[in-house]
């Protein structure tokens, strides 16, 4: 008796209902930690043009979006017993499963090369684009006051920007250099004056930190997948098979394998 009761589509039903509300939640939290990161490292994406860390963030809020959308058709599916709305719905759950650990897995992997890719083009993009590029003049502008560095490596990499060896500049360093800002603030490069240390270091760390709570949300809530999939499984076999409870009407259920009554 108690082992029926816990397999009947009642039960099934209230433990989906509460897998719903739980499932929204991770949503709204993938979505929120999405957009958080995007906005924090906004100016590092723009610097570094890593097309590996802009996917990871673009396929994080992309998988929140579709958590909302799925959680609607379970809102569909489940009260009212529509099979095959349950069927794509059971579907979605596993796409999102998946997509969950796909990010997770890709910013793990990436976070530990994340410093080697700023190594290579963080210092050239630095020399070759400030002043050049509207956007990424003002992303290395804001990191630098930001993140109270001067430079990739230091302050000295400016001496081989194009910007610095343009006959008419008389900066030796950018003004968001200076550690207190003020026009041509960049003559003078002395520690007085200007931040000495470079801003890759800075730049890695808050890269690694986004990585890693990326890793952790969407590996955490990849695992709340499963129960969805699992009792929804159980629900639309159940549903299927016929085998229905007291507290069960089947009437304007919609099955898949309606051949199977012929």
């Amino acid at each position: 008796m108690g082992s029926t009761q816990c397999c009947s589509i009642s039960f099934l039903k209230a433990i989906l209902h509460a897998f719903q509300f739980v499932f929204v939640l991770t949503g709204l939290g993938i979505c929120g930690v999405g957009v958080w990161t995007f906005l924090k490292t906004f100016h590092h994406m723009n610097v570094l043009d890593s097309i590996a860390y802009s996917s990871a963030i673009y396929l994080f809020l992309t998988t929140g979006g579709l958590v909302i959308l799925t959680a609607i058709i379970g809102c569909c599916a489940i009260p009212k017993h529509r099979t095959k709305l349950l069927f794509c719905y059971i579907l979605l759950l596993v796409l999102i499963f998946l997509l969950e650990a796909l990010v997770g897995v890709l910013s793990y992997i990436y976070q530990e090369n994340i410093e080697e890719e700023i190594n290579l083009n963080f210092n050239a993009t630095l020399l070759t684009t400030y002043k050049q590029s509207d956007s990424k003049t003002e992303s290395i502008d804001v990191l630098q006051q930001k993140l109270h560095c001067c430079g990739a490596g230091s302050y000295l990499d400016w001496r081989y920007s194009r910007w610095v060896q343009n006959e008419t500049v008389l900066n030796k360093v950018p003004d968001s250099c200076c550690k207190s800002i003020s026009y041509e603030c960049g003559r003078r490069d002395h520690p007085s004056n200007i931040f000495y240390i470079g801003c890759m270091e800075a730049v890695a760390a808050e890269f690694q930190t986004s990585l890693w709570i990326i890793c952790a949300v969407a590996l955490g809530f990849s695992m709340v997948q499963v129960i969805g999939i699992l009792f929804g499984i159980k629900l639309l076999l159940k549903l299927e098979s016929g085998e229905y409870d007291s507290k069960y009407s089947p009437n304007g259920n919609e099955t898949l394998l309606s051949e199977r009554q012929l």
